[in-house]
């Protein structure tokens, strides 16, 4: 596929490869035509995990492409290519191996100076989004000495993050026990001590309400829920309940805190997002200033105009006032 060998050509120039060893090789959104704009390839190490999205794609076409896409990772000493098609409906079926011998269970990739344990069969997803990858690098520079909350946390790279950058205190918090376990065992692998950590597996919209009654406060809260789960406290949905998360996490944020919250939705734009915010922070009777902007980073290139495929985004916040 020649849009992917030119995806790799343009990463190669940038020498992104020379600090990381995750990392989005191809964006079909943004760099492929046709039949390949449906696939996104992500690399981890020697391991390669592609992403089919079903959205008119016979089975020939697809078999095709991928096909193409194996043949060629095959020339840069690929050790395996897994992956999985994500239905436009439903849930997508574990990842299968389309070529060679993956690790039969976690291996380590570093990404800059962080290391993580990255899964490959019987999972649905590797364990790191690489598109916050800017997060995760800003992190590591500008919380040395804070005290962070990391909500949704998933498998904890931002806590990581976090750690690693010399926050004083991290609680971890995720509604999946083996989610808390993984983010755990990604901590321990970047030497960050147990002092330093709270590992929490509940409910957001259970345990920020409970953090307050304990009189817990945090400089740092970050938010980066799903577009959709369902917990203890009924369904979260980013599409409604952006307001009533915001609210219950800005009781507990410091004077000239920061709040980091992003979202991975194609479907909530800037403008109602940035509504949802503002309503809980007017709730509240706070201010914040916008230090940055979470957008997807260099290697999730999208094309002008097409805002529904600029799925991410979010803001670095600070409480003024």
């Amino acid at each position: 596929m020649l849009e992917l060998k030119h995806a790799w050509s343009r990463r190669k120039q940038s020498g992104i490869f020379e600090r990381t060893q995750a990392l989005r090789v191809f964006h079909g959104a943004g760099e492929g035509q046709g039949d390949s704009r449906f696939f996104a390839v992500d690399r981890f190490g020697d391991h390669y995990w592609v992403t089919e999205w079903e959205g008119g794609l016979t089975a020939p076409r697809s078999n095709a492409q991928l096909t193409q896409i194996v043949e060629f990772l095959k020339t840069l000493g690929a050790q395996s290519v897994v992956g999985l098609s994500r239905p436009e409906k439903g849930v997508a079926p574990e990842a299968k191996t389309f070529w060679g011998n993956p690790p039969s269970g976690r291996f380590e990739v570093h990404e800059n100076q962080l290391k993580f344990w990255i899964q490959l069969g019987n999972t649905r997803h590797p364990g790191l989004f690489l598109d916050h990858e800017p997060l995760r690098r800003w992190l590591v520079g500008n919380v040395r000495g804070l005290k962070v909350l990391n909500a949704f946390a998933y498998t904890g790279s931002l806590s990581v993050a976090s750690g690693y950058g010399g926050a004083r205190h991290i609680t971890t918090l995720d509604l999946s026990q083996p989610s808390i376990r993984w983010a755990n065992e990604n901590a321990k692998l970047n030497n960050i001590e147990d002092a330093r950590c709270r590992w929490i597996a509940g409910d957001v919209f259970e345990w920020l309400p409970r953090l307050k009654r304990e009189k817990e406060s945090y400089d740092c809260i970050i938010l980066d829920p799903p577009s959709f789960s369902r917990g203890n406290k009924g369904r979260f949905s980013t599409s409604k309940d952006l307001p009533a998360l915001h609210s219950l996490a800005m009781e507990l944020l410091t004077p000239e805190g920061l709040l980091i919250t992003s979202i991975n939705s194609a479907n909530l734009n800037w403008k109602k997002y940035e509504a949802d915010v503002l309503e809980a922070a007017t709730a509240k009777k706070m201010r914040f200033r916008i230090q940055r902007t979470i957008d997807l980073p260099e290697t999730f290139p999208t094309l002008l105009g097409d805002e529904s495929s600029r799925y991410l985004k979010g803001w670095i916040l600070q409480r003024v006032g």
